[in-house]
């Protein structure tokens, strides 16, 4: 993580910092291990805490959802050997809300990939939890959640 951007950095040791209490809160300390099965135990809270994907979206500032993108993207990380963070950069030329845009939640929101471009196999961990509640008649997002899977462990098969 050398070269890994100041932003991307101190969002990830924000992460790190609130883990403990992230997961002391969620009642089961003891589960998160950052093993592929603690995901199952991850998927369990985000279901009862929200009802579908706009409700993420809606709480995606929050301690919760930002600390649970970085398990997800840690425990993926962990498994796919060569994995690292990744940010999209900032695109001063982007149009507000496009990716790249200040205001585009892509730009604010780190994956974790397998090579050195944001683009390369990768996971999304924002993605991965949206997905665990999107209701198959919503077509926009249908493609999506066959993309992703349901479950949180389909997460950790990085793809492009």
């Amino acid at each position: 993580m050398s070269e890994t951007h100041p932003e991307l950095a101190a969002w990830l040791a924000r992460q790190e910092a609130e883990f403990p209490a992230w997961a002391e809160a969620t009642g089961t300390p003891k589960s998160w291990d950052f093993s592929p099965a603690s995901l199952d135990v991850l998927e369990i809270h985000v279901r009862r805490r929200y009802t579908d994907a706009n409700a993420v979206n809606d709480d995606v500032d929050s301690t919760f959802i930002q600390v649970a993108i970085w398990y997800i993207g840690e425990v993926a990380r962990r498994v796919n050997d060569g994995a690292a963070w990744h940010s999209l950069p900032p695109d001063p030329t982007a149009p507000p809300g496009a990716p790249g845009s200040p205001q585009s939640i892509w730009t604010r929101t780190p994956r974790v990939a397998l090579g050195p471009a944001v683009e390369t196999p990768r996971v999304l961990p924002l993605n991965a939890l949206r997905a665990l509640l999107l209701e198959p008649e919503e077509d926009d997002d249908e493609e999506m959640a066959a993309e992703l899977g349901s479950p949180l462990r389909d997460a950790l098969s990085l793809k492009a």
